[in-house]
């Protein structure tokens, strides 16, 4: 036995039949651990190892908050609309209320190299957004807008 206290016959942290949930990767517990080497108490432990490390089975970092899908991602392309010729920097709620002439958009992104997208919730406002805006000027910028076209994916890759 690893564990100081199951070597003195009592160990508060082992369940019934098992051994103890704490000192599963010492060399001479009863548990079977996934650990393997040279136990350490927690205290001696570092971040590094024990947040996904091998002393503790983790399988990596996770995805986080702010990765998932944008509205703009989940919606139907038939209700979007490409934008191109815009500014450098701009603000989303100016855009988003430029495009609310044509109709109420629900939500304004910018891309990469002027490029963006806006969507709304019908077919129609998206043909008013296009034929009304198409040449607008956004800031000081001529901007184009068209029919969302889904990006072809590379082949043979």
């Amino acid at each position: 036995m690893g564990c100081w206290e199951a070597q003195k016959g009592f160990c508060p942290r082992m369940g019934k039949g098992k051994g103890c949930k704490w000192c599963e990767g010492a060399p001479d517990s009863a548990g079977k651990g996934k650990g393997g080497g040279v136990w350490k108490p927690q205290f001696e432990k570092s971040w590094g190892s024990s947040w996904g490390g091998s002393s503790w089975g983790g399988k990596g970092k996770g995805k986080g908050k702010s990765k998932g899908k944008t509205p703009a991602k989940k919606a139907d392309n038939a209700l979007k609309v490409w934008v191109g010729g815009l500014p450098q920097k701009f603000s989303f709620k100016a855009l988003q209320a430029h495009f609310d002439q044509a109709g109420k958009s629900t939500w304004a992104e910018g891309g990469k190299g002027g490029n963006g997208s806006v969507v709304y919730t019908t077919e129609a406002e998206v043909y008013n957004a296009m034929t009304l805006l198409n040449g607008s000027v956004f800031e000081g910028h001529i901007i184009q807008v068209d029919q969302w076209v889904k990006k072809p994916t590379k082949a043979g890759s």
